[in-house]
């Protein structure tokens, strides 16, 4: 059994992971993976997506993938968050 101060230390060091993805300044791109996306084509998006943020060396970029994102119908989505 873990005693509270090892609890605090793993609680801080996985907030310090969250938050290093919270503060990134610049653009995220997401795009959905889920079964639903895959099969309308999601995976050839994604990596067409990444070589191409690397191929321009976009540094304030960063690519990710998420589930469902719940409007099937319309997959494959990919969604734009600006700060």
């Amino acid at each position: 059994m873990k005693t509270i101060q090892e609890l605090e230390e793993i609680r801080k060091k996985t907030l310090d992971r969250i938050n290093i993805r919270k503060e990134r300044e610049g653009t995220r791109v997401v795009v959905g993976m889920a079964t639903c996306g895959i099969s309308a084509g999601a995976r050839p998006v994604l990596k067409a997506l990444v070589e191409e943020v690397n191929k321009r060396n976009l540094q304030h970029v960063i690519v990710s993938q998420t589930g469902c994102i719940g409007i099937c119908e319309y997959e494959p989505i990919v969604e734009v968050y600006r700060p």
